[in-house]
């Protein structure tokens, strides 16, 4: 190979990771701050199962909790919002 074409081939490569690089730097850079509070939003609330008849969402804010028995023959059938009993137990 030429040393002349080896040399535009390596000026390529690297003209394309900057423009790569910067490409990736625009799209993503701003979003820094952003992120951060938008986390905190989507993170508010947790599904946990306990059993294969209970489930749980859980508000991490707030402390509020909501179950529902998932069986038709046992429990409430409707979402009941119970409290966090640490806010209760001031």
């Amino acid at each position: 190979m030429n040393k002349g074409n080896s040399l535009i081939i390596g000026f390529s490569i690297l003209l394309g990771f900057a423009i790569l690089g910067l490409f990736v730097m625009l799209t993503f850079g701003g979003k820094t701050s952003a992120g951060v509070s938008n986390a905190s939003t989507t993170e508010r609330y947790e599904m946990i199962t306990v059993n294969k008849n209970n489930m749980i969402i859980f508000d991490k804010q707030s402390g509020e909790f909501w179950r529902k028995f998932i069986s038709d023959s046992e429990g409430p059938t409707e979402w009941v919002k119970e409290s966090s009993p640490i806010s209760n137990a001031k």
